[in-house]
């Protein structure tokens, strides 16, 4: 193994390259988080390429300059029906183009300093491990593997974290076994985006993880105050996919209730029903307080929704988000916005320390329902409080912050070796 160059924290530039095949159009996160970061590194001085899906749409490719040569995305097919046998099958088959796509780009241009994996599944760690163990064992580059997922999960029992049961999570663990050595060197660095993540991984497999947090690009309108209600009244707003894992079924039971039991109340609520179950989001339609918005955002479209709502509704379910991250409650936490969550979420932790939070209790509508009207009659105190730590969280979930966080990392593995 070439020994990872030694990195000063304030090198200028760095040469970074960028690996995301789940970024192919303009849906989801992927665009905006790619976009954060390549503006990020260049507002620092750093020099980055971002390699994509194949099937990324010109718009992708134009826009972030990238180049379109990784395998198709994973993500586009975790919901397409497939039996256990073809998902099984695809670990290694995706791994297998992901190393061949990358080692042809790096045997055609100069090492960068740093490869950075935004979103790493068994299937790119499976083929970055082959690549880690072959073509860049010889190359100078550190690489950063982050993981948005992870098949672990905190037990119901006594909170302490385990593995899931399926047969990816023994491949899982034993690939992040193989990679200790260059963990421990400093060649490599498991990221994740929590706390409670990294020290779960941590424990379950004896190899150090490092915390760097997820970065989200501040609008014009962040450190100004934030929105106030207008003539027509509070809006409360909940925006993305409605899956279950969100709480989307105890919005829209918990925003009926409010509805039929304040009538004279003027909160207004805008709630993003894409991917949701239609006989969830069915009673709500005939509710004149309640926009309904069925659709993607356009360009531009979700900052001036977000800028015009002032507190974000984020019931999202433990099991699912006790370690993971959410992003809109770190663009609420930026853009100075109160938020209700759910208490025991690192959603709700993110907002005790960065931002204001009323609590609700995992996966219960009334319970969600008495969070809203407190958030409604406490929205001042809670408005002052959010408006008054968003430098806190700007700061914190920023490009330049992932970057000294990961030199600060670097360093030490440099000078423990």
């Amino acid at each position: 193994m070439v020994p990872p160059p030694a990195l000063e924290p304030n090198q200028n530039p760095m040469r970074w390259l960028i690996a995301e095949d789940a970024l192919r159009d303009r849906k989801g996160h992927w665009f905006d988080y790619l976009t954060t970061f390549r503006n990020g590194l260049i507002e620092v001085g750093d020099r980055v390429e971002i390699l994509v899906d194949r099937q990324a749409t010109p718009d992708v490719n134009r826009r972030l300059n990238a180049n379109p040569i990784l395998p198709k995305s994973i993500w586009s097919r975790m919901s397409d029906g497939a039996g256990p046998l073809t998902r099984f099958a695809r670990v290694p088959l995706h791994a297998l183009a992901t190393k061949r796509a990358v080692a042809d780009w790096f045997r055609h241009n100069a090492s960068p300093d740093v490869v950075f994996v935004p979103t790493v599944l068994v299937h790119h760690l499976l083929g970055w491990t082959w690549l880690l163990n072959g073509l860049l064992r010889h190359s100078s580059a550190r690489v950063i593997l982050f993981f948005p997922n992870t098949p672990i999960r905190l037990s119901s029992a006594n909170g302490s974290p385990e593995w899931n049961r399926a047969p990816t999570a023994i491949l899982f663990r034993r690939l992040v076994h193989s990679l200790r050595t260059l963990v421990v060197a400093g060649k490599v660095v498991l990221g994740t985006e929590t706390l409670p993540m990294r020290d779960a991984l941590t424990r379950l497999t004896g190899v150090p993880f490092t915390y760097l947090p997820h970065p989200v690009a501040s609008s014009p309108e962040a450190g100004r105050p934030a929105t106030s209600p207008d003539e027509s009244g509070l809006v409360m707003g909940s925006f993305g996919s409605a899956r279950l894992e969100k709480g989307s079924d105890l919005l829209a039971a918990a925003v009926l209730d409010y509805c039929r039991r304040h009538l004279d109340s003027r909160v207004r609520f805008a709630l993003q029903c894409v991917e949701g179950r239609e006989k969830d989001w069915r009673p709500l339609q005939a509710q004149s307080r309640i926009n309904l918005i069925q659709d993607y955002f356009a360009e531009g479209e979700y900052a001036r929704q977000l800028h015009s709502t002032q507190i974000l509704l984020l019931p999202y379910r433990r099991a699912s988000y006790d370690l993971r991250v959410s992003r809109m409650v770190i663009e609420a936490l930026i853009a100075g916005m109160p938020v209700v969550a759910t208490r025991g979420t690192t959603l709700a932790c993110q907002a005790e320390e960065f931002g204001a939070i009323v609590h609700c209790e995992d996966g219960d509508a009334p319970s969600l329902y008495e969070a809203i009207c407190k958030a409604e009659t406490s929205y001042p105190e809670l408005h002052t409080r959010a408006a008054e730590r968003s430098h806190l969280a700007r700061q914190h979930f920023s490009v330049r912050n992932f970057r000294e966080l990961f030199l600060a990392t670097a360093l030490a593995s440099t000078g423990n070796h």
